[in-house]
């Protein structure tokens, strides 16, 4: 069966669909073959952050309810074609039942090692669907305290339902960390009452590939190896190995000075 994640948080703007792409990347790159889900069908962005928009034919819609064959539903994506992408219904005209579409997404996620499900901001019916369905929540935050509160309120609100939680932490300004003059991971931690699953520096570099449909991808992109720290540390709580640093080989960081504050 495949492993599950639901990216959330209440608050909009955090990156939660630039984190999905980028998670779902580097897990197909590992070997392991991801479904990356867009569930946000007010705005879903993530075939743009994909580069794929042009080739999508069909969306996840018409996969669940069977108007078409899964596969050709699927944009398959990177080298080995290991990642592939169901894209959100340009207009969803289709009645969202929670309980079936989480019944729906469970049945698409066979054969693949990972699901990644990207979820709009709020409390809407996909994101319904896909608590009933995840194993697991990613929770994405920025050092923005109304964001830092909405991750807080998300991890409440998904316990009492049932599913655990990790915090990423995104965009993350290490030198405004160092001076005080932002939350650092220590103090995010403690205020959102999450477990960390990995910190994302910010990247000035993929701000604006992804705009171009670029993923963080080598040396040029400091988020690069953090996103590889993430997958890593995905792994190792699957299989048992000890994990790596969240800040393990990222550029820019002094560890010390982010964790102490």
């Amino acid at each position: 069966m495949a492993k599950i994640f639901l990216i959330t948080s209440y608050k909009g703007g955090v990156g939660k669909s630039t984190v999905a792409a980028n998670v779902a990347n580097k897990l197909a790159k590992t070997g392991k073959k991801v479904l990356l889900c867009d569930l946000d069908f007010d705005l879903g962005t993530l075939d743009l952050l994909l580069g794929c928009e042009d080739r999508m034919l069909f969306d996840v819609c018409d996969a669940a309810f069977g108007r078409a064959a899964a596969e050709d539903c699927t944009v398959r994506l990177g080298q080995g074609k290991n990642l592939g992408f169901l894209g959100a219904p340009y207009k969803c005209t289709d009645e969202i039942v929670p309980e079936d579409f989480a019944k729906r997404l469970k049945e698409l996620s066979s054969g693949y090692d990972y699901v990644i499900l990207d979820t709009p901001g709020g409390e809407t019916v996909t994101l319904q669907a896909a608590r009933l369905c995840a194993d697991e929540a990613i929770v994405v935050a920025t050092q923005n305290p109304a964001s830092i509160r909405g991750a807080e309120k998300t991890a409440a609100e998904l316990a009492e339902k049932g599913l655990s939680s990790r915090l990423i932490i995104n965009c993350f300004d290490a030198q405004s960390a160092e001076n005080s003059s932002r939350a650092g991971i220590l103090s995010m931690i403690d205020s959102t009452k999450t477990p960390l699953l990995g910190v994302i520096p910010y990247d000035r570099v993929m701000m604006f590939a992804q705009e171009k449909g670029v993923l963080a991808e080598g040396d040029a992109f400091v988020s690069s190896q953090a996103f590889e720290n993430v997958v890593s540390r995905i792994e190792a709580g699957l299989s048992g190995r000890r994990p790596v640093p969240v800040l393990y080989k990222v550029k820019g960081i002094r560890r010390k000075k982010v964790l102490t504050k």
